[in-house]
């Protein structure tokens, strides 16, 4: 065992067993390498270690802590929880909430809730500058606060848009709960195949340009259930094409701001605003408040201020005066920032544990789509394998994993395949789950072949 790894283990230990508190402020790295008579270079592997771990987590120019909310294991699922892709409470810093929480209360105690249709005023003036890190760029103006994505994807389906279209584009797979949305609600609906490799640029434009599209609701990363993103050109082309034939994008980009994939501009950034709006949602990292945001040109802004005012009567669009504040306290504080990197560094770990299990399988019993982005990607499965059969044997060694029909809108294109949610999941856990999944589908393969 290297000298960080001792260093690593007996700090673990202190901390497990409470000698050093949660959120409490741990020796420096000139401290921790004096008293244990070591280079700066092990201290400072040390701590790294420990934040693979969720154990720690550093402040810029202040130091390192010891996590609070990160340290609860996930025992009282009683196995592997792969169905979900909400994550628990105490997943995030508690700490950190109930700091941003009381700041929240006590800056708006004497605020009234008649706050305006586009969400507080001051939470307003510091997203443009938060946004253009994601490549959005927009003003405050343009930016409205939301109770979450779903929501506002059934005010825009029910509602008419500018150019007067009546049929909803989307992806297949895609979000199962949109699609049980259109259909309950008999909307208009076409499909366009998406698949490891993106979508048909072709077909697509052949939509846009012969068929009644009113809008294109489309993943392009972090993709439920896929896991993929999709390339540059096609995001680029997407954007083109809309503004070519008259089509409205909806860019569900419901984790963008977690998102580690490089370089990557969004289809608003293509389109500059125009013909397309925006979503994104903040559930994902802080799970105990519901958070949205809308983005929209100023073209659109009539459209929408009219449907907010008649949605107003059956539901109300805005998060509430706390959870806004909140999430303003978050962002002033730079602890969105400190948590959305501790869940980036968790991401990147889960995709390398990913990879490197998928590579040794052999694909003519499954294969992995996706995995690079986000929570989610989708395991194929040979299709000799009964997937009822499987879930349940899977079921017996405490794996519990989604499988991906009710991300099909037409039953006839549904794939063979589950859905791999990492949400619930620590790093240690996910590397034996894979084990067992694999070793389950080898099985199943070697009966049903």
């Amino acid at each position: 065992m290297h000298k960080y790894e001792e260093l690593a283990k007996e700090i673990e230990h202190k901390i497990l067993t409470h000698e050093y508190q949660q959120g409490e402020r741990l020796p420096s790295l000139l401290s921790l390498s004096q008293q244990y008579q070591c280079h700066k270079s092990t201290a400072i592997k040390c701590y790294e270690t420990l934040i693979q771990k969720h154990l720690v987590y550093v402040k810029k120019q202040s130091g390192y802590y010891v996590a609070d909310g990160l340290l609860k294991s996930f025992d009282v699922d009683n196995g592997y929880s792969l169905e979900t892709g909400n994550p628990i409470v105490s997943k995030t810093s508690l700490i950190d909430a109930k700091h941003c929480m009381s700041i929240a209360i006590d800056q708006y105690s004497q605020s009234s809730l008649n706050i305006a249709l586009e969400g507080v005023e001051s939470l307003r003036e510091v997203l443009p500058s938060f946004l253009e890190k994601m490549a959005i760029y927009t003003k405050k103006e343009w930016i409205y606060l939301t109770q979450g994505i779903t929501q506002m994807l059934s005010f825009f389906s029910l509602n008419e848009f500018p150019n007067h279209h009546q049929t909803i584009l989307i992806e297949e797979p895609t979000y199962s709960y949109y699609i049980n949305f259109l259909k309950s609600q008999n909307i208009p609906v076409l499909t366009i195949s998406r698949d490891e490799h993106g979508l048909d640029l072709q077909q697509l434009e052949y939509l846009f340009q012969h068929k009644d599209i009113k809008f294109f609701y489309v993943i392009p990363r972090n993709h439920n259930p896929l896991g993929t993103v999709l390339s540059h050109h096609t995001r680029q082309k997407i954007a083109e094409l809309a503004l070519k034939y008259n089509v409205y994008i909806i860019e569900d980009d419901y984790f963008g701001h977690c998102s580690h994939t490089p370089r990557y501009l969004p289809i608003y950034y293509y389109m500059n605003g125009e013909n397309c709006i925006y979503l994104t949602s903040f559930s994902k990292t802080m799970p105990y408040i519901r958070i949205g945001l809308c983005i929209v040109h100023q073209h659109f802004q009539a459209t929408l201020e009219k449907i907010i005012n008649q949605s107003y009567y059956y539901s109300y669009q805005l998060p509430s005066l706390i959870s806004q504040a909140t999430f303003e306290s978050y962002i002033r504080s730079s602890l969105y920032e400190k948590q959305s990197e501790l869940l980036k560094n968790t991401l990147k770990q889960n995709a390398r544990i990913l990879k490197k299990h998928s590579q040794k399988w052999n694909h003519d019993i499954v294969y992995l789509v996706g995995g690079q982005s986000g929570y989610y990607c989708s395991l194929m499965i040979n299709h000799h394998i009964n997937l009822n059969h499987l879930q349940n044997q899977l079921l017996q060694h405490n794996i519990r994993i989604q499988r991906n029909e009710r991300c099909f809108y037409d039953p006839t294109h549904i794939q063979h395949s589950i859905r791999l949610s990492l949400a619930r999941i620590q790093s240690s856990d996910l590397d034996k789950a894979l084990q067992l999944i694999y070793q389950v589908l080898c099985q199943e393969y070697e009966k049903d072949c």
